[in-house]
C-alpha cells in the first residue's frame, strides 16, 4: 500500500501535465491563426 500512494502521485501528475500541455498547444495554435483564444 505505501508503494501505491507515490505512485497513483506519479500518475496524476502526469495526467495533469499533459492535460496542461494540450491546453497550451491548442492555445498556441489559435493565437496563430489570429483568433481570440479558446476559452477551455
Amino acid at each position: 500500500m505505501a508503494r501505491l500512494i507515490p505512485l497513483a502521485l506519479i500518475g496524476l501528475g502526469l495526467y495533469f501535465w499533459f492535460k496542461a500541455r494540450k491546453r497550451a498547444a491548442a492555445y498556441v495554435e489559435a493565437t496563430e491563426r489570429g483568433e481570440d483564444a479558446p476559452r477551455r
